[in-house]
């Protein structure tokens, strides 16, 4: 039975009064100043929910004897992709910056690990049959050579990360109805509800431990473990 284990999903901008970065090429890049990013309401943002092996459904607040796991912040650019930062955007780590969304990649099944400071820009490969990638990624980040092969290409990775996709894949006033949608019977589903995502948007993700009264609990060593796909990959 895979850990459970509880998560928020905060949708955050950038302030009108942030100074605009752009990199190099002339893309946009999140600030890291000082009230640059903020929460606002929308979406399911303020909400707790939690997860089991059944599925995912809301809590009115976080119970005791949870424990902070792993927090990121990611915004989606029109045309560039996804940026993640590790933390909290709206009051982001000294040493902490945005980052393009990237992977490792796993030659073993050639599985693809979320991560913001991978090795690779584009999945691994996926197979032509599987959904997951249309729904959760822009083309850009498809391998342009799928596998014919069943069993290689799944998706793993940091869960805060994967959280933030699965946030983007619909817009922020469908997502409270669609996230309970996506996690039954031990597996991530695909839905119907995906709708071209829009620039500017941006999610701060926190997952936290489960107490042993919850479905037996979590700790840390577990999440870890569902990450690395040791339970299963988020989609195979």
């Amino acid at each position: 039975m895979s850990p459970s284990f509880f998560f928020r999903i905060d949708e955050i901008e950038e302030a009108e009064s942030a100074i605009h970065h752009v990199d190099n090429r002339g893309n946009w890049i999140p600030s890291t100043d000082d009230g640059a990013n903020r929460r606002i309401g929308g979406g399911v943002s303020g909400k707790y929910w939690y997860c089991n092996t059944l599925g995912i459904r809301e809590v009115p607040q976080l119970p005791s004897g949870c424990f902070f796991y792993k927090t990121y912040s990611a915004y989606y650019s029109g045309g560039y992709g996804f940026l993640i930062l590790r933390g909290d955007a709206t009051n982001p780590p000294d040493d902490e910056n945005w980052h393009p969304l990237r992977f490792e990649h796993d030659e073993r099944d050639y599985s693809s690990y979320l991560t913001n400071a991978g090795s690779h820009s584009t999945l691994r490969t996926q197979r032509l049959n599987q959904t997951w990638p249309r729904l959760l990624l822009p083309d850009i980040y498809h391998n342009p050579e799928p596998t014919p092969y069943e069993g290689y290409g799944g998706l793993k990775g940091e869960l805060p990360i994967f959280l933030s996709l699965v946030a983007f894949s619909t817009p922020r006033n469908w997502l409270e109805n669609v996230l309970p949608t996506m996690w039954s019977d031990g597996a991530w589903r695909v839905h119907g509800y995906f709708q071209p995502r829009l620039s500017g948007r941006g999610v701060i993700v926190t997952v936290y431990t489960a107490p042993t009264e919850w479905d037996g609990g979590s700790g840390s060593l577990d999440l870890e473990q569902i990450e690395n796909g040791n339970w299963g990959k988020y989609y195979t």
